[in-house]
């Protein structure tokens, strides 16, 4: 089970890709989503991450290296990379062996 928080920083994270027009969310799409997520952003400015900076490197990297589909492409249903997909089914076995009721 996804906390309403996750889901909410998921669905930003989708409409984003969508607005880009990229055919995937990735997990730079995710990491992006995330920073504008007060709870995550809290957790990395506690480790000390430069937040902007890494906002910045997404940015361009998102840029650089991902390819947007021509305009008349539709982005209604973008799929989840391998890597997102990964992610989230580890956090929730990590969840459900933490004896936690969803991931956050």
């Amino acid at each position: 089970m996804l906390s309403a928080d996750l889901r909410k920083t998921l669905n930003a994270a989708i409409a984003d890709t969508q607005r880009r027009r990229h055919e995937y969310v990735t997990l730079e799409h995710l990491l992006l989503a995330l920073l504008d997520d007060p709870s995550a952003r809290k957790v990395l400015l506690a480790c000390r991450a430069d937040v902007e900076s890494i906002r910045e490197a997404l940015e361009q990297f998102i840029a650089e290296k991902m390819e947007a589909l021509p305009e008349d492409a539709d982005t209604s249903a973008v799929h989840q990379t391998i890597g997102v997909s990964r992610v989230l089914q580890r956090a929730l076995l990590h969840v459900q062996g933490a004896g936690k009721p969803e991931v956050t």
